[in-house]
């Protein structure tokens, strides 16, 4: 190299794009693969993978390209060529998980520019630091957090055993970051990080120079609740993986939750962990036939067949643009201890890329429709599906006929009744230009109609649910904000600064009736900039209302913000309670389920970590719910017969006394938010409320009366059948977490 402005010129390019998950890609063609109707998708998934073009593609199979470009270096004979290939060798060696092979080509290009005493630009000088900071957090991340994990690795504050015991990368990122900061005084991303490494030498915040310190109370809550434990390392479900889905429910209809956990990387398998009847688990991947099943970012349970039995339906090709036409699956439960694929069978054969989907019966017909929201963009004009059941184990996919015409970026897809007339309605969010409301007119045979205008930001959204968060009746709306192209440090940052990103801020619409909603997000506590990938809603105090976690799942290494849970209080405001109940992991967060492992009527929640770089897998957690105030419960499962088999969409309202006075609770069937999947039984929280009044079920289904069912204990569990009068008790035994700690299957 002659200068250092030929240094730049092909330098900083690569500098600056280098930070960035997905850049500029160009359009290309994929076109479906033909098949038969006995085939096995499983054989067309991998077919799909395998033609995925890495030079288009960058959001995994990170050491493939990095040997592609390692081929490329080899061949390069220009000097300054070779400099900026050697810098796109390491940093995809860093997201491959090849940490020390990264840091010894950063540490020989920062030598090499001192040795020719070559200086960068500003931009270049900063992304520089960057890139050797975050290696340098992730070697301490890998060597203490990943390779000697335990229940307090990578939560903050940290402390007890998330200190990091193998210093030397948390050392170099402490020196680095004080150094970059001289530089660049003002540097948000520099100032959290270095607190952060002081932090996981156990020095924060005596050490970290004052001038650079974070004010501890900025990791510390208003509200203090006992903490949950992650006991996802003592049972044995924290499989280390990508990006994924979670769902929590019972596949074998034994009356125990089981957990099911998927993954983003085309080499990682979906697991299955059956419920041992007493709160721990098995690996029964392969014995239900689930193995070979990879690739999913998201996953949804349905029966979509009537039969009584859950099936699983996972989604892939998002974020892989062009290249994303990648089948979805559609798993039917045998019944038997077993899953088929039946997804051509079906008619589920549109493959487009897709991250989200939901299933409600659109017409009332008593059958579980699809609704699959698709990544569009311009020259990829996706759509959206709306697969009308056909009570035959079919489908016919009907969604442009009824009106879903939107060609968009579409991430967050759910159902919801916003306008009481039973026929369940459509929120959508997207990443490119807003969300949409479609109220569903199939009654009058019309389709869906678009209410834009309503419920639109924030402009730049990815997950959203429906929710009665104040229990007055009504179907609630929310939806998070997100980016893929910043760093969520710096936003986090300007929020505790008092100055968040409006843009950024999570929207929570209320429902006022007659098509009318009030944005109450910020008067309800809702002030910091949270972008959101994975999240879900359940009652972790059962007091019977509401709260909330908001998974971080930004795949830059260097976002390593909380995770966040919300408290509901009483409807009137909600509580940041992240740190005092032990969810604020930094590791990136996706799929979330809630539900009750081990019968002790309290709600646990099981959280899919993992990071879109092949290198940045991490564990799943498992929060048990400490049941801090002895609340009291019930639970619910619902089953239709006119009605679809699952309930989904059942509106319930529950009366009960409390303290003399009638109290009423507002619930809906359903998987819950758009990433994650909760359990479809209603986990009720009654408070200090002695006394059921009754249970009023409003079923999904044109004609249905409502039904009212009484003669309830609370603590206990029932079964609720569409037009049988009384309710059926269930076994509902409460397990002794010590005692099935030594199950012999654990």
């Amino acid at each position: 190299m002659s200068s250092d402005s030929a240094l730049r010129s092909h330098l900083y390019p690569i500098l600056l794009l280098s930070l960035m998950v997905i850049g500029c890609q160009s359009p290309g063609s994929n076109e479906n693969i033909e098949t038969s109707a006995e085939t096995d998708t499983r054989s067309l998934v991998r077919a799909a993978f395998d033609s995925v073009d890495l030079n288009i593609v960058k959001v995994n199979q990170n050491m493939k390209r990095a040997q592609m470009i390692k081929a490329e270096l080899d061949k390069e004979q220009d000097p300054a060529k070779r400099v900026s290939l050697a810098q796109t060798y390491a940093t995809e060696l860093l997201k491959a998980g090849a940490t020390d092979e990264a840091i010894k080509i950063y540490e020989a290009l920062d030598t090499y520019l001192k040795q020719n005493q070559l200086k960068l630009d500003s931009v270049s000088n900063r992304n520089m630091y960057s890139l050797m900071g975050i290696a340098y957090m992730r070697k301490g991340e890998i060597e203490n957090c990943v390779q000697n994990h335990n229940h307090q690795s990578c939560f903050i504050p940290i402390a007890g055993g998330g200190v990091h015991q193998l210093q030397e990368g948390s050392r170099k990122a402490t020196a680095l970051y004080e150094k970059a900061l001289l530089d660049f005084p003002n540097d948000l991303e520099f100032k959290y990080l270095l607190n952060l490494a002081y932090m996981t030498l156990g020095e924060y915040p005596g050490k970290v120079p004052s001038k650079y310190r974070i004010d501890p109370s900025w990791f510390k809550n208003k509200i203090n609740i006992h903490p949950f434990k992650d006991i996802a390392p003592e049972l044995g479900v924290n499989r280390k993986s990508m990006a994924g889905g979670i769902i929590m429910d019972d596949f074998n209809n034994d009356g125990w939750i089981d957990l099911v956990s998927s993954s983003w990387g085309p080499n990682e398998e979906m697991v299955f962990y059956l419920n041992n009847d007493d709160g721990t688990f098995s690996d029964k991947t392969k014995a239900y036939g689930l193995d070979g099943q990879v690739g999913s970012l998201n996953i949804k349970q349905t029966d979509f067949n009537n039969d009584g039995w859950l099936d699983i339906y996972l989604m892939r090709g998002a974020w892989y643009l062009d290249q994303g036409d990648i089948p979805n699956t559609l798993l039917m439960n045998t019944g038997k201890g077993s899953f088929e694929d039946v997804t051509i069978k079906a008619g589920l054969t549109h493959d487009a890329a897709r991250i989200t989907a939901t299933w409600a019966d659109f017409n009332l017909d008593g059958w579980l429709d699809l609704v699959t929201a698709n990544e569009s963009f311009p020259g990829y004009e996706r759509g959206i599906d709306l697969y009308i059941n056909q009570k035959d184990g079919t489908f016919k996919n009907e969604g442009a006929a009824l009106g879903l015409t939107i060609n968009e970026f579409l991430k967050g897809v759910v159902a919801t009744d916003v306008n009481d007339d039973r026929y369940p309605d459509l929120y959508i969010s997207g990443l490119t230009d807003g969300n949409h409301l479609f109220i569903n007119h199939m009654a009058d045979h019309q389709g869906f109609q678009l209410m834009d205008g309503l419920v639109r930001e924030p402009k730049k959204s990815f997950p959203c649910w429906n929710f009665d968060y104040d229990n007055d009746g009504d179907e609630d709306l929310f939806v998070s904000a997100f980016s893929n192209e910043t760093n969520l440090v710096q936003y986090w940052m300007k929020s505790k600064m008092g100055k968040p990103d409006p843009e950024y801020l999570p929207k929570l619409y209320q429902n006022m009736g007659n098509l009318q909603f009030n944005d109450v997000g910020v008067a309800m506590g809702l002030t910091e900039d949270v972008m959101t990938m994975g999240c879900n809603f359940g009652d972790i105090n059962t007091d019977g209302f509401l709260d909330f976690y908001l998974a971080t799942g930004n795949p830059l290494y260097q976002s390593l913000v909380p995770n966040k849970m919300y408290l509901n209080m009483e409807g009137k405001r909600f509580e940041d309670v992240s740190y005092s109940g032990g969810f604020a992991n930094i590791q990136k967060g996706h799929g979330v389920g809630f539900g009750d492992i081990d019968h002790d009527g309290d709600e646990d929640i099981y959280v899919k970590i993992g990071g879109g770089y092949d290198g940045d897998g991490f564990y799943n957690c498992l929060f048990e719910n400490p049941n801090e105030h002895q609340n009291n419960w019930i639970v619910l499962k619902l089953s239709g017969k006119t009605a679809n088999r699952a309930a989904i969409g059942a509106r319930v309202e529950l009366s009960v006394q409390e303290d003399g006075k009638e109290r009423k609770i507002y619930r809906t069937i359903s998987s819950g938010a758009s990433f994650g999947a909760n359990s479809l039984a209603l986990e009720v929280g009654l408070r200090k409320a002695t006394v059921i009044n009754s249970v009023k079920v409003q079923w999904p289904c044109q004609g249905c009366p409502d039904q009212s069912f009484t003669d309830m204990e609370i603590n206990h569990a029932y079964r609720l059948t569409q037009e049988q009068q009384n309710p059926e008790p269930l076994e509902y035994r409460k397990v002794d977490r010590m005692e099935s700690m030594q199950h012999e299957h654990h």
